[in-house]
Parts: C-alpha cells; sequence; structure tokens
C-alpha cells in the first residue's frame, strides 16, 4: 500500500514537471498569474514582469524565477509603499526596474542591483527617505554610483540622489546629461546646486520639495522645465533662466514661497497651469510677446504681485489665472485678450482698475468676485451673457457700464456691490438670474427693459433704497 501511495505521488511530481512548462508556453503577452506573494504579468518575450507585491519581508531577495517562469522585469510600482522592506537583494537575471518601483519605501536603507540590470526607469526609489547605499555590481555596464548617487551611464543621467547625504552643496559631475524625473525629490538636504553645461533636460519633479534650496543655475542647453520640476523649494529665492527656454511645465514653481525674481526669457511659448502658483514673495513679472495663453491657476496665491506686463498676442487668460493676488493694483490687458476665465481675478482685493479688451467675448463666473477695491468696469459690446457671481462682492463698484446686445445677467452677478446707486439694464435683456443686484444697499433706481422675461425672486433683496421698482410678480419663475 505504502508503495502504491509513493509510486503515486512520483507520478503527480513528474506530472507537475511536465505541465509548468507547457502552461508557461500557453500564456499569451499580458496574462496575469500569482505565485505566492508575487503578482505577474507576461510580456512579449515570454518572460515574466513582477507587477505587484504582498509580502511583509523585511530582507527579501526577489526571484527570477517563479512557476518555472523567468522573471526579467520590476513592474512600475510594483513595492511602492511596503512599510516592512529594509533590505532587498535583487538576483542576477533581472533586466529591468519600472518606473517608481520601490517609491515610498519608508523603511529601505538597502539595495543590491545585478549585473544584468540593464533598463531603470523612473526614479525607482523616489521618496524612500532612509535609502542611503544602493549596492550595484562592478561588472554592471548600464549602472553606477558615485558619492552614494546613482547614475546610468547608457543616456548619462542622474537616477537617484539620497536624501540622507550631508546638507550642503552638491555639483553634479560633468558629462551628465539628464537629471532624471525626481532625481531629487523631497532631498531637503540639497542646499546648492552646481549643474554642468552637458546637462541639457530636468525631468518633471527633479527638486519636487527640495525645501532647503537656496540657490541653483541652470545651464545654456535646457530648453524646458518640467511639470513640478522645482515644486515645494521654499527656499529658492532667484533663478535665471537660459535663453533657450521655450517651455515652463504644470506646477514647475508652484509652492516657492521666497521666489522674488523671476526673468521669463524671450522665446518661451509656454507656461503650464498653476506653474507659479503660491509664489507669495514674487513682486512683479513680465510675460514675453510668445505666451497667448495664462493657464488654469497659473499666478494664483501670489500675494505679493503688484505689476504684471503682458504683450499683445495674448488671448486667453485661463480660470483662477490671477485669483487671490491680494497686493495686485492695476491690470493692463493686451487688446488681443478675447476671453477671461472663470475665477480669473477672484479675490484681489486691491484691484483698483483693469480695462477689459474690446475683443473680449467671456467674462467667466466669479472673474471678478470680491474685488473689493475695484471702482467700475466697462463690459464689451461682444459679451451677450454675465455670468453668475462675476461681480459678487465688489463693494466699491459703483459704475458699470453693460453692453447693448446683453441678453442675460445670471444669479449673483452683482450681489453685494454697495456702492451701486442705479443700473441701467439694456433692453435687449430677457434673463434677470436670481440675486443677480441682492444686497446692493446704496441702489436707488433701476431701468429695466420692457421685453424682459424672467427675474429670479430674490433678484432685488436687500436693496433698501430701491424705490419704484414696477410689479414684477409675473415674471418671477420659482
Amino acid at each position: 500500500m505504502r508503495k502504491g501511495i509513493a509510486s503515486l505521488l512520483v507520478c503527480v511530481v513528474l506530472l507537475c514537471a511536465l505541465l509548468l512548462p507547457a502552461c508557461a508556453e500557453q500564456m499569451v503577452s499580458g496574462s496575469i498569474f500569482t505565485s505566492g506573494y508575487y503578482t505577474c504579468q507576461m510580456m512579449d518575450n515570454g518572460n515574466a514582469m513582477i507587477i505587484a507585491y504582498s509580502g511583509e519581508e523585511a530582507e527579501l531577495t526577489i526571484p527570477v524565477e517563479l512557476d518555472g517562469i523567468k522573471i526579467t522585469a520590476l513592474g512600475p510600482s510594483a513595492f511602492q509603499a511596503n512599510i516592512e522592506l529594509i533590505t532587498v537583494d535583487i538576483q542576477r537575471g533581472i533586466e529591468n526596474l519600472g518606473d517608481y518601483c520601490f517609491q515610498r519605501c519608508p523603511n529601505l536603507t538597502e539595495v543590491k542591483l545585478p549585473m544584468t540590470l540593464k533598463d531603470v526607469g523612473l526614479n525607482p526609489f523616489a521618496g524612500c527617505e532612509a535609502l542611503a547605499d544602493i549596492i550595484v555590481s562592478d561588472q554592471n555596464p548600464f549602472l553606477v554610483v558615485s558619492d552614494s548617487v546613482l547614475f546610468s551611464k547608457a543616456d548619462r543621467r542622474l537616477i537617484y540622489y539620497p536624501k540622507l547625504l550631508d546638507k550642503g552643496p552638491y555639483e553634479i559631475p560633468d558629462g551628465v546629461r539628464i537629471i532624471g524625473a525626481s532625481a531629487f525629490y523631497e532631498c531637503d538636504n540639497v542646499t546648492e546646486l552646481k549643474i554642468p553645461d552637458s546637462v541639457h533636460a530636468i525631468g518633471k519633479r527633479a527638486f519636487y520639495q527640495c525645501s532647503s534650496l537656496k540657490s541653483i543655475v541652470l545651464p545654456p542647453e535646457i530648453s524646458t522645465i518640467g511639470a513640478d520640476a522645482f515644486s515645494g523649494c521654499r527656499q529658492l529665492r532667484s533663478l535665471t533662466f537660459p535663453e533657450n527656454v521655450t517651455s515652463i511645465g504644470e506646477r514647475a514653481f508652484q509652492d516657492c514661497a521666497n521666489l522674488e525674481e523671476l526673468k521669463l526669457p524671450e522665446k518661451i511659448t509656454s507656461i503650464g497651469e498653476m506653474a507659479f502658483r503660491n509664489c507669495a514673495s514674487m513682486k512683479s513679472i513680465r510675460l514675453p510677446e510668445g505666451i497667448t495663453t495664462i493657464g488654469k491657476n497659473t499666478f494664483t496665491d501670489c500675494k505679493s504681485l503688484e505689476e504684471v506686463t503682458m504683450q499683445e498676442g495674448l488671448t486667453f487668460i485661463g480660470a483662477g489665472a490671477f485669483s487671490e493676488c491680494a497686493s495686485l493694483k492695476k491690470m493692463e490687458l493686451p487688446e488681443s485678450v478675447d476671453y477671461i476665465g472663470s475665477n480669473a481675478f477672484d479675490g484681489c482685493v486691491s484691484l483698483e482698475s483693469i480695462n477689459v479688451p474690446d475683443k473680449c467675448s467671456n467674462i467667466g463666473s466669479y472673474a471678478f468676485s470680491r474685488c473689493s477695491s475695484l471702482k467700475s468696469i466697462t463690459i464689451p459690446d461682444r459679451v451677450d451673457t454675465i455670468n453668475p457671481y462675476s461681480f459678487q462682492g465688489c463693494v466699491s463698484m459703483a459704475e458699470i457700464t453693460l453692453p447693448e446686445d446683453l441678453e442675460e445677467i445670471g444669479v449673483w452677478a452683482f450681489a453685494g456691490c454697495t456702492s451701486i446707486k442705479s443700473m441701467e439694464i439694456p433692453d435687449a435683456v430677457e434673463i434677470i438670474g436670481d440675486y443677480a443686484f441682492a444686497y446692493c444697499q446704496s441702489l436707488e433706481s433701476v431701468t429695466l427693459p420692457d421685453d424682459l422675461e424672467s427675474v429670479g425672486p430674490h433678484t432685488f433683496d436687500q436693496c433698501p433704497n430701491l424705490k419704484d421698482l414696477p410689479d414684477l410678480s409675473d415674471l418671477i419663475e420659482e
């Protein structure tokens, strides 16, 4: 009986050994399989990539074979945010390390990279605040560690700068061509950077949250500043751009609270959304001729910004572009501007005057809301709708000139404009939204069009000085 059971077990083992390679051959590219704590995905070459790990090992040796299938790659974010990992030994046979593979593994202190590793994606160790020791085989032809900093030989890229290095200046070696994405991610130990002229590209988030960085000189070959490149560099006070820079990415300088001086090169044609958001110390900026669009929230919360110089050719001012710029007193918009987005100047409490160009056909909701120092406004003829809340809370505004062809005044459009004494609403207006003139406490007279079709029930609420208002009950739509 025992001999029979033993023989049966041997047959099962042999059968499994024969079937596993056959199963591997049958798995097509993109197929997902699980082995222990590893989730893997088949690749075009018949090998597999680890795409997720759920284990709790402190000292992890990453295998090069699972269930008879060769593992040659670690996928993007495969081990990210694993709080258990302390040391990782990547075995010989692994060739590719995906983008942000070990991102935010807070207790990771040591990583061994094999000689077979050929390609490393966007900083695989971004946010690994305890990692100081990366060991690379001397025989690896593609990677090298110098003074604890990881470089790629193939594309001459600085991949990873450890957060634990001594605080102070750092000089990037001559010959480096690329400062990789997230290379100095949250490295608050760097105070000054010297970048060689050999560098021609800076990746997105390259210096993200380098909160101690005070000084940096960009080399002449730089043409693009990537998204979030200097976001959160709170000690950075000034920056001179090379002449070849043509674009600045989204949030590139967001939260650079001490940035005072910024001279943009004449070749620049594109500034991304939120690029200078919360640059609270910046007092002035001149936009070059090539700029046609100011994107969403580009200068939001630049509380010290007093002067903005714009050039003819600018057509679009995006949503929230200058919102909460509390020191901005005067704006001269070029005649080419034809669009002012929602919240564009919302909360600009010091803004006393602004010209809205004749070409402008859109003034967005909340565009000038809470501009408490704005005294007057002339709305151009091309505007046919005053959008909701456009001028809400403009308590100093006493003069409003509306276009003759205006058709609609939105809800709360002029609510709380406490200095307005009289309003002449053009004959073309058919709709006046609810609360449009509510809380206009100085309003004494309103001229309404004969063909008015609809009025909100609270359009003139809390207007104690308003006299001789006709009966509008037939026009009110509840």
